[in-house]
């Protein structure tokens, strides 16, 4: 297996070319007696290594830290005994023959096995990432990860619901999931994943674009995009429109981020295997950040300094079956959510029940 590494003074990253694989590294490293840290992008960000619009480039669930000197050259060494390549990454720059004693290569021009799928979408370049395309694929949509996305917590703050969920785990911190958890888990998000597809597949487009000008028309200043660059760090309120699934999804932001890069993270991220299913498997909305940049068909967007104040308004003009937003708009969606729970606040896709077999 091709590892690829980046290093600071404080660290020394190991990227594997899926969550699935590090996982396993994890856990030989681990048993073996190595140290193993969880990877987070504070020390690149620190030396400015990670290029700018790339920070979602980062992904832990694939990422190791196996620290510095003596521990880093033990664990890189293990990792070349054990046959695999260690590889600089792309963003080490003057990248060294060597580090902590363990020789690394450098790629070169035309050798990176890496999806280079890009395009030019809406004035700006996107890249498939990840191993992921620039369209959603059933193929890539539930990749197991062990380890646990959740905030960290502690028996204490609920021993009851610890003791409760602690067969799902491996761990006694419940950082690793089992993989009777991850092959259950999965199942469930491709069965919803299916249900979803189901439920684009029997919407009308017309009622879908009529639905869509409707909501454009009740927006005083909205426009549609064709560049995106002219949205670098605007605020407002925008409407992506996925058309081949007959879906939108409205959202808001301040000008700190902006249109085009909230737009971009969307592109961007994804959700792990433990956020795929929002409330349960029948009845959740598949993520806008489940589908890939070339999903996205059209865009519109007004610019306002009430952004949040306007979103849920201008979701509400959709129906909900058009919809893929989650959650109410709003800034106090979250406040709301601490008050009558997470499960009050959930948007819900009632689907069709499949006709009953006749006898």
């Amino acid at each position: 297996m091709e590892l690829e590494i980046t290093t600071t003074p404080r660290e020394t990253l190991v990227w594997a070319p899926s969550a699935e694989q590090a996982d396993q590294l994890r856990r030989e490293l681990t048993d073996a007696g190595f140290l193993v840290v969880a990877a987070a992008p504070w020390e690149l960000d620190q030396h400015k290594l990670i290029p700018e619009d790339e920070h979602l480039e980062f992904d832990p669930a694939r990422i190791f830290n196996v620290e510095i000197g003596a521990e880093a050259n033990a664990a890189l060494q293990a990792l070349v005994n054990s046959g695999h390549s260690l590889v600089w990454h792309r963003w080490q720059p003057r990248p060294p023959r060597k580090i902590w004693g363990v020789a690394v290569s450098i790629r070169r021009a035309g050798t990176n096995t890496r999806s280079t799928e890009s395009a030019i979408h809406f004035g700006i370049p996107v890249r498939a990432t990840r191993g992921l395309s620039l369209r959603m694929s059933r193929d890539t949509y539930a990749r197991i990860s062990k380890r646990s996305s959740l905030s960290r917590w502690t028996r204490d703050m609920d021993p009851e619901l610890w003791d409760r969920v602690d067969q799902f785990y491996e761990d006694a911190e419940h950082r690793i999931y089992t993989d009777a958890w991850c092959v259950e888990m999965q199942a469930q998000a491709l069965a919803n994943f299916d249900l979803n597809m189901s439920h684009f597949a029997s919407l009308d487009h017309g009622e879908f674009d009529a639905a869509l000008q409707r909501a454009v028309k009740s927006q005083r200043g909205i426009v549609e995009v064709t560049d995106l660059r002219k949205w670098d760090g605007v605020a407002g309120l925008y409407i992506m429109v996925l058309d081949e699934y007959r879906q939108a999804y409205v959202g808001a932001t301040n000008e700190t981020t902006g249109i085009l890069k909230r737009i971009k993270q969307h592109w961007t991220g994804t959700k792990p295997l433990d956020r795929l299913i929002w409330g349960d498997p029948q009845t959740s909305i598949i993520s806008i950040d489940s589908f890939r940049a070339l999903d996205t068909t059209r865009i519109f967007a007004l610019k306002t300094a009430r952004s949040f104040a306007g979103e849920n308004p201008l979701l509400e003009q959709f129906p909900p079956e058009f919809m893929l937003n989650r959650v109410p708009g709003g800034r106090d969606v979250t406040k709301l959510a601490a008050i009558v729970g997470v499960d009050k606040v959930i948007r819900r896709r009632e689907f069709s029940q499949p006709d009953a077999p006749t006898s």
